[in-house]
């Protein structure tokens, strides 16, 4: 069922994914020819409109008119031609002539009796401007063709023919790569469309990666209501059979054996009250009207109460050695609270460790911090573990074994208590080399 779900959110994605890159790319295609189609039209009416000007100022003189203005109101649309003369009676300036640059014929005699080379330096400078003034920066070169001419050194890709209507021949527009000068025009709707699949293959992976996280706490939690109902069906079967022991024996008059079952259901009692308050405690965060009792408290007799804890229960042999400098040193804790953390800890250095262990528990005092460390010689912690040991339900995976019992909230109850206490708690380890937990308050 996992797979399933995890198949249908995959091809989900990719289904997506490929749908919007298919819209954007078509929708980029055609901007992209219309663009393409606007810039040629701009540079083929840019250089008929310097074609005509040039042509217009050489026949300006000979024609006796004054002045030959080409009219157009935009960049792209056809010129027209105006000649106008200067009246010799009235004064007035009339007009000779006025019509479409494309309805223009000019005739052979009049094309024989022009030059044969125009200006190409003034046409190319007329050229430039009309680019100019249409807010096109793109670098072009001309060159004249004739048609009775074999060929023309090109200085570039030829991006368009424009038909010359005063020469006996046609202009060439030559540009490095008129795509990429497109392209970056566009570069803002490009980066636009780039963002956007971008953010749509980021959403997917934070739903990815919030569903893992989700699958994982779930086994978590899974793992966490099989390990607690049996730790805690332990000590109430124990206890049961003490009792009924006591009962169907008639072993309570007896004081001896009666002391020694009352002992082992004591102790029962205890471990299971003890596990039913770290459950609790770690609802903590969600209290924000919980109290700390908060007083003056010695180190030392908790930590040497704490280590007798771990010894009497250990079921190993275990050498801790415990060091507080100053030894009268104080810090402001919730006694009880405290000793669960310390305990805590003491209880996983015994677990995750091989026939024996080595504790080391020190506690100081550095500039304004009370620093309390818990080192151990075990099995250590992976750099992959390590980072979620503080998460709740989360427990070191030990591969075959299966006699490390837990049920994964003891060092997030310590951390929760810790930072309560306005402190933090971290640990260093290395695998095969053991760990150590410091608690700063």
């Amino acid at each position: 069922m996992n797979f399933f779900r995890k198949y249908i959110i995959l091809v989900s994605a990719t289904l997506t994914f490929v749908t919007v890159g298919c819209y954007e790319a078509y929708w980029l295609r055609g901007m992209y020819e219309t663009e393409k189609e606007s810039v040629k039209s701009i540079i083929s009416s840019s250089v008929t409109k310097a074609e005509m000007e040039e042509y217009l100022e050489r026949i300006s003189i000979e024609q006796g008119v004054d002045s030959i203005r080409i009219l157009s109101s935009k960049p792209e649309s056809m010129p027209k031609i105006v000649s106008m003369s200067i009246d010799s009676l009235s004064g007035k300036p009339r007009v000779i002539r006025i019509h479409r640059i494309d309805s223009l014929r000019i005739s052979q005699e009049r094309l024989q009796s022009q030059p044969k080379n125009p200006n190409m330096g003034k046409i190319d400078s007329l050229f430039c401007a009309r680019l100019d003034s249409a807010e096109l920066d793109i670098a072009c070169k001309l060159t004249l063709v004739r048609n009775d001419s074999s060929g023309s050194d090109k200085a570039g890709n030829v991006i368009l023919t424009v038909p010359s209507y005063v020469n006996n021949g046609y202009y060439e527009v030559c540009h490095d790569s008129l795509s990429g000068y497109i392209i970056g025009r566009m570069s803002g709707t490009v980066a636009t469309s780039a963002g956007i699949l971008l953010i749509i293959v980021i959403a997917f992976c934070l739903m990815d990666r919030t569903v893992k996280k989700q699958r994982r706490l779930d086994e978590m939690k899974n793992d966490f209501t099989r390990n607690i109902t049996h730790e805690l069906k332990t000590p109430i079967a124990v206890a049961y059979a003490a009792s009924d022991t006591l009962q169907e024996y008639a072993l309570g008059n007896d004081p001896v054996k009666r002391e020694e079952y009352l002992s082992v259901i004591k102790g029962q009692l205890d471990r299971l009250s003890g596990m039913v308050e770290m459950i609790l405690s770690t609802t903590v965060e969600n209290r924000t009207g919980l109290r700390l009792d908060l007083t003056r408290t010695p180190l030392r007799p908790i930590l040497d109460d704490a280590v007798s804890q771990t010894k009497l229960k250990a079921g190993k042999r275990c050498d801790i050695t415990v060091s507080v400098l100053p030894d009268s040193l104080e810090a402001t804790i919730d006694r009880r609270l405290m000793s669960s953390v310390i305990l805590t800890i003491l209880d996983n250095a015994v677990k995750y460790s091989g026939d024996s262990v080595t504790i080391m528990v020190e506690a100081h005092r550095s500039g304004e911090k009370t620093l309390i460390s818990v080192s151990d010689n075990g099995i250590g912690v992976a750099p992959a573990d390590r980072k979620h040991i503080f998460e709740k339900f989360y427990r070191v995976h030990t591969g075959d074994r299966h006699d490390v019992k837990g049920y994964g909230i003891g060092l997030f109850f310590a951390k929760t208590i810790v930072e309560k206490h306005g402190g933090r708690i971290s640990v260093t380890s290395e695998p095969g080399k053991g760990s150590s937990f410091v608690i700063e308050l």
